[in-house]
């Protein structure tokens, strides 16, 4: 098999002088780095509250500020609501009982992800799937 010469790219030469190096130097050491990622940022105070971060259990109906490690689980008490709301890409994510608290954890967020169901069952379900194909994602 013929071997082909490869071009390489030329030496691109440092013209800093030693005091710009210096000052570059300097930057690099007292720069803070990224800013930390704050959740809940306009989040109303009530729901900043019932935030969660802490490990399980994981709950239906309570919402969450990172992206669970384990599946969600039902609730115990009957809750009658006409839809449950599965949010899996969002300001926060969980399953819920209330389209307002859906609202507010896609409202502003660019490809959110969150659909409603007939039954927490099934809401539940679909969840679940996401987190297991590594699709819940709190932005």
């Amino acid at each position: 098999m013929p071997s082909f010469p490869v071009a390489s790219a030329p030496a691109v030469k440092d013209t800093a002088t030693p005091k710009e190096k210096e000052n570059k130097d300097k930057e690099a050491q007292t720069s803070p780095g990224p800013a930390p990622k704050v959740f809940g940022v306009g989040l109303p105070a009530p729901l900043l509250a019932l935030m969660r971060t802490e490990e399980g259990p994981f709950l239906a109906n309570e919402v969450y500020s990172v992206a669970p490690n384990e599946p969600l689980a039902p609730i115990e008490e009957a809750v009658t609501a006409p839809e449950w709301y599965a949010i899996t890409r969002g300001r926060f994510v969980s399953v819920v009982d209330q389209f307002a608290l859906s609202a507010v954890a896609i409202s502003g967020v660019a490809h959110n992800a969150n659909k409603a169901y007939a039954t927490q069952a099934l809401a539940l379900d679909a969840f679940n799937r996401a987190l297991t194909w590594g699709g819940v994602q709190v932005v």
